[in-house]
């Protein structure tokens, strides 16, 4: 739990993150990996600990986006597979051999280097081909696939390992058509693929959206990433969920305390730019907390906190480390109260999507943006 003296923290929630885990296993059956996204802090939830919470629980692989994310999990004890999913720059593709992860490659000159490193040191890299099925991001176009194989296939100290593509549209099913070319020409390409006596290589192209609605892209491994934290990657996507019985749960919970408690007279101006006046005399909390925490600035005279069990409406312009909020109608707040950012107080709750829409944008980016260095408490 928080020390005295944090100021403001996030906890996670340990039996949510099991709870996911479990429903996605469901869905996906016992013969599918599970590979859950910890990339970019573990989505905000923390990267060190988000991965030991989802190995307990039962994930088998964990893919990350940075070589820097595979060298933090393996120096704090992860020693399940790891799958770097994005770009290793050409000088850091020898600490890939030191992490035993496993890489995307698209293109001839990162296989051959990693072929010449893994030759020096007498062992092997395991490498999956990501194609570009209709993403238009990483990948080799689809035409390029078994010539890429082969061209595999002929260097030594790689191991083809798997093949995978990446959606742009599971997440509109109101719109199916992207995603149904996408799924039926990967699904095309790989039907041909001969695995060797281990099963390889895996073949994987979802993410959360694929995984929560359609069956017949899990093959071998699923790349689920908002899912296992408990939320939907938007609002058909949940609407189809919840009709179908698939109940996720939120993780995350940012919390601050109150830093000081004012009166202010009417007519008074709060926070910069003077963007509030106060039409009456209002009480307020200064809560010591900003953008920097992951306040978005955006939120300034419109979003709200929650204190005890009661919302409190911004005040004037989120500060880079402070917030004002107005608790005139709130009765006994005190300093170092609790303060709920993200999540439940009581019957009350601030939904991450909430707050997304609020500012213009996705769940995704809010939980990503909360400051890296806040303590998380996984409890």
């Amino acid at each position: 739990m928080p020390l005295p003296s944090d100021t403001s923290w996030i906890e996670v929630s340990k039996s949510a993150l099991a709870h996911n885990v479990q429903v996605i296993q469901s869905l996906i059956g016992y013969k599918t990996l599970l590979a859950p996204s910890v990339k970019a802090n573990a989505y905000g939830h923390g990267l060190v600990g988000t991965a030991r919470e989802l190995v307990h629980a039962g994930a088998d692989w964990l893919c990350v986006a940075l070589i820097d994310e595979a060298l933090s999990l393996r120096k704090s004890g992860i020693r399940i597979p790891l799958l770097i999913v994005g770009f290793v720059p050409m000088a850091r593709l020898r600490d890939v051999l030191k992490t035993r992860a496993s890489v995307f490659v698209y293109e001839p000159q990162t296989a051959r280097t990693l072929s010449r490193l893994a030759m020096a040191a007498r062992t092997k890299v395991n490498v999956h081909i990501k194609v570009d099925t209709g993403m238009g991001r990483q990948g080799l176009p689809p035409q390029e696939l078994y010539k890429f194989i082969q061209f595999l296939q002929n260097l030594k100290g790689l191991r083809l390992e798997g093949i995978a593509t990446h959606f742009a549209s599971s997440d509109t099913p109101e719109h199916p058509q992207h995603f149904r070319k996408q799924l039926s020409t990967f699904a095309k390409l790989v039907r041909e693929i001969k695995k060797d006596q281990a099963g390889l290589p895996l073949i994987h192209c979802a993410n959360s959206a694929a995984t929560l609605l359609e069956q017949q892209s899990h093959f071998d491994m699923v790349r689920s990433g908002l899912a296992v934290y408990g939320y939907y990657p938007g609002e058909t996507v949940k609407t189809i969920c919840l009709k179908r019985g698939i109940q996720l749960q939120p993780t995350l919970t940012f919390k601050t305390r109150v830093a000081a408690v004012k009166e202010l007279p009417k007519g008074a101006c709060v926070s910069y730019g003077c963007t509030f006046i106060t039409k009456r005399a209002t009480k307020v909390a200064v809560l010591p907390v900003g953008y920097y925490d992951g306040i978005d600035r955006g939120l300034s005279n419109l979003g709200s906190v929650l204190i005890r069990s009661h919302r409190a409406p911004i005040l004037g312009r989120v500060c880079m480390n402070i917030t004002v909020v107005d608790i005139t109608h709130i009765s006994r707040v005190r300093q170092e109260d609790e303060v709920v950012i993200i999540g439940q107080q009581g019957r009350e709750r601030i939904a991450v999507e909430d707050t997304a829409a609020q500012i213009g944008t996705i769940n995704y980016e809010v939980t990503t943006r909360l400051r890296e260095t806040l303590p998380r408490y996984y409890v």
